[in-house]
């Protein structure tokens, strides 16, 4: 009974494991196959691996046609499972784990035909059980060589190109989340230069080409000067939080404890910063007044 509470947990590890993609391109099979050939005919014909030259002699084929015959074969079985049996359903299915299955099922097809040309093309072999084993021996020596250096160049191509994303999508803004509750700030060339909580962050104020980042560490306030523009960091701060006050201020409304109005117009404080004062522009006053004026 134990045996069979298990059955559950291997089908359930078998569902989570990630599913073979590298050869859902139409192109990289075609790349396989083409590297595959390539590769295990110019190794056969340069190296002459087993003494296999010994084998033919006397034969009325040279080694270049037989060599050529042997990659037809590798080609025609790869043509076929990598493009009609693929297309079976339980192909689609299977892991990254499991696809070493489906490549031994191809060695041992490429093997069978290599073996049935061989024997019809030649006077001294026969379709025999050891003909067979011998070519299979053979064939697993030989093929999974550029195989697998195809997939190793198929899974490196596709990580680079998931990072070359990933780093797209970090310099596209010049402030981004760092995880679910701090912000990272960068300076005009994307470079990070300070990660903090939303909470602690009062202000920024555009000076030139810079802005001046004032925050709260602990119970300190500190300021830090980064050479970006106002805008660029207005565009990617959480929404509704922080609101621009005045082209040159950009304010955490969370953290505003007066605004008033004087002779020369109006004006924030901020929690922490009573000796800065902060301008609020006729553009951007409607907000404020919406937000602390008390209804009639």
């Amino acid at each position: 009974m134990k045996s069979l509470n298990t059955l559950p947990l291997i089908a359930k590890y078998a569902a989570e494991q990630p599913r073979f993609t590298l050869l859902d391109s139409v192109a990289n099979r075609i790349s396989l196959i083409a590297f595959c050939s390539v590769f295990s005919f110019l190794f056969m014909y340069i190296f002459l691996p087993f003494n296999i030259n010994i084998w033919y002699e006397g034969q009325h084929l040279s080694l270049l046609p037989l060599f050529l015959i042997f990659t037809l074969c590798g080609v025609v079985v790869l043509g076929v499972t990598q493009f009609l049996l693929a297309k079976m359903k339980w192909r689609r299915k299977l892991t990254s784990a499991t696809y070493g299955c489906w490549f031994l099922g191809e060695v041992l097809l490429v093997s069978f035909m290599v073996t049935v040309v061989n024997v019809s093309i030649t006077d001294t072999f026969f379709f025999t059980w050891t003909e067979f084993i011998n070519t299979l021996r053979y064939t697993s020596l030989i093929l999974p060589l550029p195989y697998c250096i195809c997939l190793l160049w198929f899974f490196t191509r596709e990580k680079m190109v998931q990072l070359k994303s990933l780093e797209k999508e970090q310099t596209i803004a010049p402030v981004t989340k760092a995880d679910d509750s701090c912000i990272l700030i960068r300076d005009e060339h994307d470079k990070p230069v300070l990660t903090l909580h939303p909470g602690k962050l009062l202000l920024m104020k555009a000076e030139d080409n810079y802005v001046q980042v004032f925050y709260l560490s602990g119970n300190t306030i500190c300021k830090e000067l980064i050479r970006t523009s106002l805008k660029k960091l207005e565009s990617a701060l959480p929404p509704g939080t922080f609101v621009r006050a005045h082209r040159s201020y950009l304010v955490n409304l969370t953290k505003v404890v007066l605004f008033k109005k004087n002779a020369k117009g109006h004006y924030l404080e901020l929690e922490g910063l009573t000796d800065i004062t902060i301008p609020v522009s006729a553009t951007f006053l409607p907000a404020f007044q919406e937000r602390f004026t008390p209804a009639a």
